[in-house]
């Protein structure tokens, strides 16, 4: 059973992603701004170290909007073996769900929302977004070894 990330989850973070763009252009320009005024070398130093960290998530966020639906991973829940793979362009990580040391189940007003899930190999997964989250809900709780299954009523990210 494959599971792909929402059109809604998509505009939303679409959505997220261009408001943090205009953010970060305003403080690049005061950053810019502050190395023209600047007279000294040394006062350059941390608004140049700004500059760089605010390109890296300014161009990670511009590759999200413009890969859209591509950039989020698609799930494949084998449930018979007990195993769900993350499949990412040419990426293919399988998880095992026997080794699952702990399933939280995030809610929002009552809703589900997210998804985590950590093994005792080391690996957290965190699948919100999806389309039919209930069912992957289900099928992991089923998978899942009973008391290793939370269900969290304060959602975080």
């Amino acid at each position: 059973m494959e599971f792909h990330v929402s059109n809604e989850h998509v505009r939303r973070e679409r959505r997220k992603a261009v408001y943090l763009i205009l953010f970060l252009a305003v403080i690049s320009s005061a950053l810019i701004a502050k190395v023209l005024s600047t007279e000294k070398i040394s006062d350059l130093v941390y608004p140049i170290i700004g500059l760089l960290v605010l390109s890296l998530q300014f161009f990670g966020s511009y590759k999200r909007i413009r890969e859209g639906k591509a950039a989020y991973p698609v799930l494949e829940l084998d449930e018979p073996n007990g195993k769900v793979a993350v499949l990412y362009k040419d990426l293919k990580v399988i998880v095992d769900l026997s080794q699952i040391k702990n399933l939280r189940l995030q809610r929002k007003s009552g809703q589900l929302v997210s998804i985590l899930v950590y093994t005792s190999s080391g690996e957290d997964l965190r699948f919100d977004g999806y389309e039919n989250l209930d069912v992957l809900a289900s099928a992991l709780e089923r998978l899942a070894p009973k008391e290793s299954i939370t269900n969290a009523s304060f959602y975080h990210r």
